[in-house]
């Protein structure tokens, strides 16, 4: 009698996380990037650019289209992402050149300007000394990045503006890491409730509200987003970019330790003595010359004692 194998799950690990993905209605691991900046430009103008740059990474492939929220003060900004590893950085590189072009832009804007009016060359060169090295971004922090999110908490990207409420007391830069820490738990816990009003409100607007409002809870101060900027536990923006996809050439540790450890040994120690025919000798050490010297005095002077009561 002839007996049937029983059926065996033969899928494999790339199935099961197809499946997953498809539970939670993506198609690959997604991320959640928070990162905070101090901008140059008007709000108008601000926002208009992230929206071309978000406009342009999510008209190519993209496994996760870029969504977020964006949130503008007046030289302030507080930016969250949600999408694939790769959209995200790519967001980060079109921003970048974005900002390239720009400042190309108004250089070229300037030298016109210069060029067409030669009474307008003294007030050209007092702007420029006032502002020697345009910049759309003055500072660039993150703060957090989520991996593997289960969940996007927003579909589309969008921007708002608001005035947060002043900050009651002072923050000290220079203070223990601490601090640095427990106001990054605070800025990120007004920012998870910016995200939970976000969600729940499609047409959020901080436009027209009291300062005692729930909602503004939500807002970071101007002061507590500075104080991050400032702090050097933080890292760059710009770096964090500039290192994706970059692998560092793996140096060893003999490479890096100067002199060599074989420098601080004898190599003569670990000769073998094959037979007794022929050994070859261990280097002499200056310290043992200068004993050899103080045992040949010592013997010298004895010789010399010796000598004299031999006579006596």
């Amino acid at each position: 009698m002839a007996m049937q194998l029983p059926d065996l799950d033969t899928r494999t690990v790339l199935d099961v996380v197809e499946e997953n993905f498809q539970k939670i209605g993506l198609k690959s691991h997604g991320i959640r990037m928070i990162y905070i900046g101090e901008h140059t430009l008007t709000k108008e103008e601000i926002i208009e650019h992230f929206r071309k740059t978000m406009n342009a990474v999510n008209a190519g492939y993209c496994d996760i289209n870029v969504s977020g929220l964006l949130l503008v003060y007046d030289s302030y900004f507080v930016h969250i992402l949600e999408g694939s590893e790769d959209t995200i950085y790519r967001h980060l590189r079109f921003l970048f050149q974005r900002e390239e072009r720009w400042i190309e832009k108004m250089k070229r804007q300037d030298e016109e300007i210069v060029e067409e009016d030669v009474g307008l060359t003294v007030i050209m060169a007092e702007e420029t000394e006032k502002h020697p090295d345009r910049k759309m971004f003055r500072r660039l922090k993150l703060t957090m990045i989520y991996h593997c999110i289960k969940k996007l908490a927003f579909h589309e990207w969008r921007a708002l503006t608001a005035r947060p409420p002043s900050l009651v007391g002072k923050l000290d830069v220079h203070g223990p890491l601490q601090d640095h820490l427990e106001q990054l738990r605070i800025c990120l816990n007004k920012i998870t409730k910016l995200c939970a009003f976000a969600e729940a409100d499609e047409n959020l607007s901080f436009e027209g509200l009291s300062a005692v409002d729930p909602i503004m809870e939500a807002l970071p101060e101007v002061a507590l987003v500075d104080f991050l900027l400032q702090s050097p536990h933080l890292l760059e923006l710009r770096e964090i970019a500039r290192l994706h996809r970059r692998v560092d050439d793996y140096r060893f540790y003999f490479e890096e330790v100067w002199p060599l450890p074989t420098h601080f040994t004898p190599r003569h120690l670990y000769k073998l003595k094959v037979d007794d025919s022929f050994v070859q000798p261990l280097p002499v050490m200056p310290w043992e010359n200068v004993k050899r010297e103080k045992e040949g005095d010592e013997e010298g002077k004895e010789e010399g004692e010796s000598g004299s009561s031999s006579s006596d």
